[in-house]
């Protein structure tokens, strides 16, 4: 089974948090808000992810990498 993740906003209301990073990559207990998701997703049972990506998106990319063929990105 495979999961889309939704991960392309800018995060205008939570400017200035947002003015560097994706609304995503917001760190919640010391991980991005994104890694949380992923986790809880996989404890679900889901094994292969597609990160729909827009601003910022080589931030995303550089912290889940390219190597795993789990993530894939769109």
């Amino acid at each position: 089974m495979k999961a889309i993740i939704l991960a392309a906003g800018e995060g205008n209301r939570m400017r200035p948090l947002t003015y560097t990073r994706p609304k995503a990559m917001l760190p919640i207990a010391n991980r991005p808000m994104l890694e949380h998701l992923l986790i809880e997703t996989k404890k679900a049972g889901i094994k292969e992810f597609i990160f729909i990506i827009g601003y910022h998106d080589e931030q995303v990319r550089d912290y889940f990498g390219s190597g795993d063929k789990a993530i894939r990105y769109g």
